[in-house]
């Protein structure tokens, strides 16, 4: 390609990367001045929880990285020509992952079980749109409260398994303030990419991988991908559906 094109592929990379961002910013902007707005009108405002202000750290931080070359194709993925959330069907292939404490796991049986599941795919190394989707799932585990390692599990599968060690996401896991119920998961080449196939988000090049998140029941199956930066507020709209859904077939 010549160098102009590809010029012009990484200005509307960039272009793309910084509309999402902005509408991002607003999003997050609008979830801390509304409501300190409303709580204006009838006493004392409250601070932010951390984990919204580590949320709201990590956006900015992501918006500082955007720029890097050799992530662009990465971010030009975080935009997913805005596509509105969709059902799928997934695969679970008999495959074993290890999870950040090295335990064997198997995706369905051990990990997401009779649960529902909140499900992301990063790599640790990622400095633009990785740290922006783990800090989302970040308010997830804190909006879900006690039910995550209930009710509900939350799993980050690695798309770097040659890299992305049990010990290294540990470590990945800890500075994200990741708790009991947040598994992370790694593996084989073969049977991380199977997984990720099985899922429908794999890519030759893992920095290349879409940039979605996924709810699902991993007892009826019904599963739900939500494409680019999801709204916390979407995803766990999504884990109450699907609780609201179980009760119902209870009734």
């Amino acid at each position: 390609m010549k160098k102009g094109a590809k010029r012009m592929k990484h200005d509307r990379t960039t272009r793309i990367m910084r509309a999402s961002l902005l509408a991002l910013a607003v999003t997050v902007a609008a979830s801390f001045i509304l409501p300190g707005l409303a709580r204006a009108q009838s006493g004392p405002a409250m601070k932010p929880q951390p984990a919204q202000v580590a949320a709201a750290d990590a956006h900015a931080g992501h918006a500082n990285h955007a720029d890097h070359s050799q992530h662009a194709n990465h971010a030009n993925h975080a935009d997913s020509d805005l596509k509105l959330p969709e059902d799928v069907v997934v695969r679970f292939p008999d495959v074993t992952l290890l999870d950040q404490n090295s335990r064997a796991r198997s995706l369905k049986s051990d990990v997401i079980g009779d649960r529902i599941v909140v499900m992301d795919f990063v790599y640790t190394s990622c400095t633009t749109v990785c740290p922006v989707v783990s800090a989302i799932m970040g308010e997830v585990q804190q909006k879900l409260g006690g039910r995550v390692g209930r009710d509900v599990s939350l799993v980050s599968l690695t798309v770097d398994p040659v890299r992305d060690t049990p010990a290294r996401l540990r470590d990945y896991a800890r500075s994200r303030g990741a708790g009991a119920g947040w598994s992370w998961l790694t593996g084989s080449t073969t049977a991380v990419n199977d997984t990720l196939k099985g899922l429908g988000t794999w890519t030759p090049n893992f920095e290349d991988h879409p940039v979605v998140m996924m709810v699902g029941d991993g007892r009826s199956g019904k599963w739900t991908r939500f494409y680019g930066f999801a709204d916390p507020a979407m995803l766990v709209a999504q884990v109450e559906s699907l609780i609201a859904a179980r009760a119902a077939t209870r009734e």
